[in-house]
């Protein structure tokens, strides 16, 4: 019987150059942006590197057998040098003039996106000038929210001038939260502007190339079509979403149920829809193989129609590295050239990274790579026991062994990054990935039949009704009982050991030798080990602290595995899941909602003139406080003092009846109230955190770690 060894998996490497070059080249990236930053150009490196290996090439030094590795090794150090040189071109760094008022000339690049009150426009900043004479050229992405106005219509292309401040992104207020200022960062976003409508002119329009201008035609044309169609809100949404990318008309409500349903993938336009795009385009087109030269323009026409598609989608990372990998098949198709999966993965990721060398970060890029390299390597050995069945069954089972594949190759990702875990993922996706196809038909076919009004409602209710299943299919599966695995707690150590267990799974089916199955058990038993502690810890933590939420007071009290919450009426009414959501989890809480929720007005249990007694700590909210004119006597001591809303009480008034050991001023109040609250604490010298300047408010008391 064969056995796969060692040195067959060299071989394989061998065969596969592109890989090893681009695992270097990504290691560049990763070491110069993550880890230990090189001061030198890593340009001279590559340089040095490369004369060297001419100098070795003169002496023909690695054609001896025993130095042939020099010749692997100069390669490798040049590419993992080109990382660091492309992350050393592209430095993270504005030229937009933050927090000054100036002159702005912008060009629109995307389609307006509305919400309730404001729109959104994608722009990049042409030019700036703080006396409108003087221009400085620039060349940069920014996002600028305005005031909707019937009256103003943008359109990818129009140049924009206006007067307004661009401010830089904050950071994220409290530990564990998203930090969407890094998310934009790394897409060269680094400014955002609010401007009233009132102050923009538009001074010119149509600023674009042919292409983009044909893109954005074909966007809009296809979102008249669907709405021509008459599909309803939901349907129009989902359509939208599976068939052009656009995720703006999606309900919250709808996207919740699609991730607990574990078909959240459904909706973002990834290598599915671009593979069944590329099933259609081949289906229609096969009339064309009958000769070499129609079947080389059919390899044309298809390559035009997937980058289309790709660009009409977005051009997400999912989308791109999909539509690069097709790209290679079908010219390889065409050339009648040998093709390699592994080596036209690589290729896809170093084309990315070196267009963007910081998309490699992105949660999306990530997931789609470990998604494909997860059912390239891992669905054909699930397939093996099911080699000879019945040819009705094995289309079910190849579906199946696809999305388990899948789901085994990005569940590092997904429980480290969303903490949440779909449990029927695998029945929801043998029922949903083949219905998706043929919604994409349909939604095809509806948009091909735009041009006959009776034709157009004939197919606009297929797909009207067609979609309605599909949610509600979706729907089903959310309100089935333990539908999600919420509040799953992975720290770095633990996301370690679970990409170790998977690695050691993927070569214990290549190798089956012992150690794969014992490092594999080792690296098991030390995640679970790691969780349980995690879970005792939790019962024994005693915290307390303020979030640092948009005008809100958020005030949080845990103890030994349950906690309550203060909040005013924003933070009651509101959720802000996004801003507590992972530090909650970290502390045991799946959500806010675990917390029991008490309002400002209300009786706050183990309190007495406004000060609560928690943990042997006195905390006094300002609100709840008792203050009088005609007080007497020594103020009370309180360890903390929470200013949680604005007061008609002088701050002198309070610190006369309340003499706190720290003060902690909400987010909630007006600045010129939180001037004077600083002013009075410098004075007092009092220590004060401002929620708004310094983000949340943590104060541990007791962990087991202690």
């Amino acid at each position: 019987m064969y056995r796969y060894d060692l040195a067959d998996f060299m071989e394989d490497i061998r065969r596969n150059p592109f890989v090893r070059i681009t695992v270097s080249f990504l290691c560049g990236i990763i070491y110069q942006y993550q880890l230990f930053p090189v001061k030198i150009s890593g340009l001279l490196f590559i340089a040095i590197f490369m004369i060297s290996l001419g100098v070795l090439r003169l002496f023909k030094v690695y054609q001896k057998y025993s130095f042939t590795w020099l010749y692997g090794f100069h390669y490798n150090l040049i590419f993992f040098f080109l990382g660091i040189s492309l992350v050393q071109l592209n430095p993270l760094k504005t030229v937009i003039p933050l927090n000054e008022e100036n002159r702005f000339e912008l060009l629109v690049t995307e389609n307006p996106v509305y919400n309730d009150n404001s729109l959104r426009l994608d722009v990049i900043v042409r030019a700036f000038s703080a006396d409108g004479e003087n221009w400085t050229k620039c060349d940069e992405q920014s996002i600028m929210y305005m005031t909707k106005d019937s009256t103003l219509k943008f359109s990818p292309g129009d140049v924009l001038v206006c007067k307004t401040v661009f401010n830089g992104i904050s950071p994220p207020q409290n530990p564990e939260e998203f930090d969407y200022r890094e998310y934009l960062r790394r897409k060269k976003i680094f400014s955002t502007s609010f401007v009233n409508s009132g102050n923009v002119a538009v001074v010119d329009s149509g600023q674009i190339n042919f292409y983009r201008k044909f893109i954005f035609n074909l966007q809009q044309y296809s979102l008249e079509t669907l709405q021509k169609a008459r599909l309803k809100s939901e349907e129009l949404a989902v359509a939208l979403a599976l068939l052009t990318g656009n995720k703006q008309f999606l309900e919250d409500e709808l996207r919740n149920s699609y991730t607990a349903a574990g078909t959240i993938h459904l909706l973002a336009v990834s290598g599915l829809h671009v593979g069944i795009v590329f099933m259609i385009l081949s289906f229609m087109l096969r009339f064309m193989d009958r000769s070499k030269k129609l079947h080389f323009y059919k390899g044309l026409i298809i390559l035009i129609s997937l980058w289309i598609y790709a660009s009409i989608a977005g051009l997400a990372p999912s989308i791109v590295r999909a539509s690069i990998m097709f790209s290679i098949f079908v010219i390889a198709d065409m050339t009648s050239k040998t093709k390699s999966t592994y080596n036209n993965i690589a290729f896809s990721c170093f084309i990315m990274c070196l267009a963007n060398p910081y998309v490699i970060f992105e949660s999306g890029f990530q997931l789609s790579y470990l998604a494909v390299l997860g059912i390239v390597y891992f669905q054909p050995k699930f397939m093996r026991p099911f080699h000879n069945c019945n040819k009705f069954v094995k289309p079910l089972v190849e579906c199946m062994t696809v999305t388990l594949a899948a789901q085994l190759g990005t569940l590092p990702v997904i429980l480290y990054i969303f903490k949440v875990f779909p449990t029927y993922f695998l029945l929801s996706n043998l029922i949903l990935v083949p219905y998706t196809s043929m919604v994409m038909y349909i939604g095809a076919l509806v948009i091909a039949l735009s041009w006959q009004p009776f034709l157009l409602f004939i197919s606009g209710l297929a797909l009207n009704f067609s979609i309605y299943l599909m949610n509600w299919v979706v729907k089903f599966f959310d309100r089935m009982p333990g539908s999600t695995i919420d509040g799953i707690h992975l720290n770095g150590i633990q996301c370690t050991l679970l990409v170790v267990s998977i690695l050691s799974l993927a070569f214990l089916f290549s190798f089956k030798r012992r150690i794969c199955f014992v490092t594999m058990l080792a690296s098991m038993i030390g995640l679970f080990s790691i969780g349980t502690f995690h879970s005792y810890r939790a019962s024994s933590h005693k915290e307390f602290g303020m979030f640092g939420v948009k005008r809100a007071f958020y005030a949080y009290f845990i103890e030994n595995g349950s906690g309550f919450s203060i909040r005013d009426t924003v933070a009651i009414n509101g959720s802000f899941d996004f801003n507590t959501r992972n530090y909650l989890i970290s502390r045991g809480f799946r959500s806010e909602q675990d917390l029991t929720s008490l309002s400002l007005v209300d009786s706050i249990p183990d309190s007495y003139r406004g000060v609560l007694l928690f943990s042997g700590k006195k905390i006094a909210l300002s609100s709840q406080l008792t203050v009088t004119n005609d007080f007497s006597g020594p103020p009370l001591n309180v360890d903390y003092l929470f200013i949680t809303e604005r007061q008609n009480i002088k701050p002198e008034m309070v610190l006369s009846c309340y003499n706190p050991a720290k003060i902690v001023i909400a987010n909630n109040l007006p600045a010129s109230e939180i001037s004077g609250w600083i002013e009075l604490a410098e004075i007092r010298k009092i220590p004060c955190h401002n929620i708004k300047t310094d983000g949340g408010f943590h104060e541990l008391l007791y962990c087991i770690e202690q």
